[in-house]
């Protein structure tokens, strides 16, 4: 897979990224809003990056590496990951990219990919409701705020993407409706 913005080039992880990830996820002030808030070894990131690469020939449901256009460093990730019949769409940068508008350009572009070129449907996006740029970024995107969660002392807050769970309930409405008329 390969998404070009004005900044960003949006594309399939390979092997050779799993250094640069891990200094991404090795940093705390990254990892201090993910679940349990601990840096990622490198071992750790180069499990997570071949279940990457095996999900990605498998269902292309992924994580997309997001690379700086002009100098093609690894700046971080945007993409999907299928959780049971759902869809969670997140993000994950480095620090010193932080505040440059690079989520929100890559996260329109990957949703856009997910929606009309995956067809996915049911996705959603989580974030600490701390985590004030993340929860920008959800907006921006046309999420709503569906439910809170205590998630081990800390307030996640759920959204849905209202546009592709519309399709998603015409599609369940179009199952439902097959399953009745025979």
């Amino acid at each position: 897979m390969r998404l070009s913005t004005d900044r960003l080039i949006i594309r399939s992880f390979t092997r050779d990224d799993i250094r640069d990830y891990a200094a991404i996820v090795g940093d705390p002030r990254v990892t201090r809003y993910l679940s349990n808030s601990v840096p990622h070894t490198l071992e750790e990131s180069s499990a997570y990056i071949e279940k990457i690469l095996n999900d990605e020939k498998e269902s292309g449901v992924v994580r997309y590496a997001v690379t700086l256009k002009e100098s093609s460093e690894l700046i971080g990730f945007c993409g999907f990951k299928q959780i049971g019949e759902s869809v969670d769409f997140g993000w994950r940068y480095g620090f010193s990219h932080w505040g440059r508008g690079y989520g929100t350009e890559a996260a329109i572009a990957v949703l856009e990919y997910g929606i009309k070129v995956l067809k996915l449907t049911n996705i959603f996006s989580v974030a600490m409701a701390e985590n004030i740029a993340s929860v920008k970024i959800i907006q921006k995107l046309g999420y709503q705020e569906h439910e809170l969660v205590d998630f081990e002392g800390k307030t996640i807050v759920k959204y849905f993407n209202l546009r592709a769970n519309r399709r998603h309930e015409q599609c369940r409405k179009r199952k439902d409706d097959s399953r009745g008329s025979v």
